[in-house]
C-alpha cells in the first residue's frame, strides 16, 4: 500500500523496508521535505520571484539524478525535488495576478513532463519483464530475478 511501484523485485531499488513494510523511497523523502519546506516558506514569506527562481534552480539541479549513477544519491535528490515542488507550489500561491497566465501553465507543464519521463523509465522496466503478461498479478508474487 505504501509503495506505488510494482512489488515484483524489479523495483526494489525504489523501495525502503521500514519495519517489514516496503515503502517508496521517493515518497518517504519527497513528501515530508515538501511539507517541511512549505512551513518554512509560509513562516519566512519570501517574494514570488525569489521563490520561483529558487524552484527553477533546485528542480534543474535535481535533474543531475539522471547523470549520476548509484542508488545512494536518490535520497539527496529526492529532498531537492521536494524542496523544488514546495517552492513551485508557494510561488503559484503568491504569484502576482498579472503573471498567473504564464506561471501556472509553466509549472504544470514542467511537472507533467517530469512525471511522464519518470513513468516511461518505469514502464520500460515492466515491458522488459518476462512476467509482463500477468500484470498486475506479477507484482504481488515473490521477488523475481533479473533475467
Amino acid at each position: 500500500m505504501l509503495a506505488h511501484h510494482p512489488l515484483c523485485g524489479r523495483f526494489d531499488d525504489h523501495l525502503l523496508n521500514i519495519r517489514g513494510r516496503k515503502v517508496c523511497r521517493g515518497c518517504v523523502t519527497v513528501h515530508p521535505t515538501f511539507a517541511f519546506i512549505m512551513v518554512l516558506l509560509f513562516m519566512g514569506r519570501p517574494e514570488f520571484m525569489a521563490a520561483f527562481m529558487a524552484s527553477l534552480f533546485s528542480f534543474t539541479f535535481q535533474l543531475l539524478r539522471f547523470l549520476i549513477p548509484g542508488r545512494g544519491w536518490s535520497i539527496f535528490f529526492n529532498t531537492i525535488l521536494g524542496s523544488s515542488l514546495a517552492l513551485a507550489a508557494y510561488s503559484a500561491i503568491v504569484c502576482p495576478p498579472d503573471l498567473r497566465t504564464y506561471v501556472y501553465p509553466f509549472i504544470f507543464t514542467v511537472i507533467v513532463v517530469f512525471e511522464f519521463l519518470k513513468g516511461r523509465r518505469m514502464l520500460k522496466r515492466c515491458k522488459e519483464c518476462t512476467s509482463r503478461a500477468s500484470y498486475p498479478h506479477c507484482a504481488r508474487g515473490p521477488p523475481m530475478s533479473e533475467d
